[in-house]
């Protein structure tokens, strides 16, 4: 048996990420703000909550096969210059990589990750890795489902500074949670009264 060594956090399903981010926007007082200033807060809120905490823009090649990397017990996020300068510019791709090490610094330090041998080939349970974590997180937080309900690709795309894939992404995951929300009301609608049940 083949074992690999990976990092595994602890859970937190979509929903968890949802009200988080819900709850960090109402926060910073952006819960009606549809486009997220993710590079304001990094830069000059964050060091106000977390002095030590800095990004450092290096050299693409410092940081190969790799566009960012987050150490929260160093209280710093290192991000290649060309990241950095697209994320600053409004690029799309940018804003989701450093809303990406956002989730990692708030969600990932070494008391609430650990270090498990999994089988070589195999998939973590989605509701530890924390890639997929920082994956929710970034997209929860750019583009928040309460802000969306409403909206097209286009729209979504357009004010939320988000890519297209992001958008529609997005945009299906509100449609599933509409669809649960209302086969949860329908259910209620036919569910009978105790005053009838009585009769």
């Amino acid at each position: 048996m083949s074992l690999i060594s990976k990092r595994v956090a602890q859970p937190r399903n979509r929903n968890q990420i949802r009200t988080y981010t819900y709850q960090l926007r109402k926060d910073l007082g952006l819960d009606k703000t549809e486009y997220f200033p993710v590079m304001r807060i990094l830069e000059n809120v964050l060091p106000l909550i977390y002095p030590e905490f800095h990004i450092e823009a290096v050299e693409d090649e410092e940081l190969p096969g790799r566009m960012a990397e987050t150490t929260p017990e160093q209280w710093v996020i290192r991000v290649r210059q060309s990241v950095y300068t697209a994320a600053c510019n409004g690029v799309a791709w940018a804003r989701m990589i450093m809303a990406h090490e956002l989730g990692h610094f708030l969600f990932h330090n070494s008391q609430n990750t650990t270090f498990a041998y999994v089988e070589k080939g195999s998939r973590l349970p989605p509701d530890i890795d924390p890639e997929r974590q920082a994956d929710i997180f970034a997209a929860e937080l750019l583009v928040p489902y309460h802000l969306i309900k409403d909206k097209n690709v286009y729209q979504v795309k357009k004010h939320f500074g988000v890519s297209q894939s992001a958008a529609e992404a997005q945009l299906r995951q509100a449609a599933k949670v509409k669809k649960r929300h209302d086969i949860k009301t329908h259910s209620k609608e036919k569910r009978p009264s105790p005053e009838k049940l009585n009769r």
